[in-house]
């Protein structure tokens, strides 16, 4: 645990630090790599004894394995369009319309709207998900993991 937010805390260091431009932090057994890339989007990447994470801030983006979205404190509503959906990232309000047969939350304080859910899965603490419709008539399946979660019809 204490590792973990030790990587916090330096991950929101090379994330503000990256505006400024690149950044990298290498200590024993830990580094920090950030850049910025042509967009105005940041890559992020942690390596720690069995930690690495990696992450663009601020982005959204479609892919082939689903839409894709990374950044904290963001305000966003987007079409599922019938692929999978992972969120990370704190302090998020999304607002996702349409068929969404997969949402994966991963991270802390984040709101999630979905029109259509088939299932979820959220990873973190104090994170909401609300949904209107179940897909094919059924309950969502829902998996959590962590501290003050919920998922419920709105």
């Amino acid at each position: 645990m204490k590792i973990q937010k030790y990587l916090l805390a330096v991950l929101m260091f090379a994330s503000a630090s990256a505006y400024a431009g690149d950044v990298s932090i290498n200590m024993p057994g830990i580094s920090v790599n950030t850049n910025q890339n042509t967009g105005a989007n940041t890559n992020i990447n942690v390596k720690a004894p069995g930690v690495s994470v990696g992450a663009v801030s601020g982005k959204q983006a479609a892919s082939a394995d689903g839409l894709r979205m990374n950044g904290n404190d963001m305000s966003k509503s987007t079409q599922c369009n019938g692929q999978p959906v992972y969120i990370q990232g704190n302090g998020n309000q999304i607002n996702l319309s349409g068929t969404c047969p997969q949402v994966k939350v991963n991270g802390n304080d984040n709101q999630i709207t979905v029109a259509q859910l088939g299932k979820v899965q959220v990873v973190g603490n104090d994170n909401q998900v609300k949904w209107a419709q179940a897909l094919n008539g059924q309950e969502p399946q829902v998996q959590t993991s962590g501290n003050d979660n919920t998922v419920s019809r709105r």
